[in-house]
């Protein structure tokens, strides 16, 4: 399964470990980790309302995390 997180980018449901508010990201533990790791498709950070981690990247999206919460919950478990 793939998460659909905006534009044209999709991230792999199984690489996913966690998707965040961006509001979080002005704490000093956070901002440490957000500059030691590869980010994908950055955008204006002002359109950017999460971000997702995954195994070897952080993808940022403009789509709330509770709009991709629900999507990945629904990914998965309807079939």
């Amino acid at each position: 399964m793939f998460l659909h997180i905006g534009g044209s980018h999709v991230v792999a449901a199984e690489d996913i470990i966690g998707i965040f508010d961006t509001r979080i990201k002005e704490k000093q533990c956070n901002k440490e980790f957000l500059q030691s790791v590869k980010k994908n498709n950055q955008s204006n950070n002002e359109e950017n309302k999460a971000f997702i981690v995954t195994g070897d990247a952080v993808t940022f999206s403009p789509i709330a995390p509770g709009t991709l919460k629900k999507r990945f919950n629904t990914n998965i478990f309807d079939i």
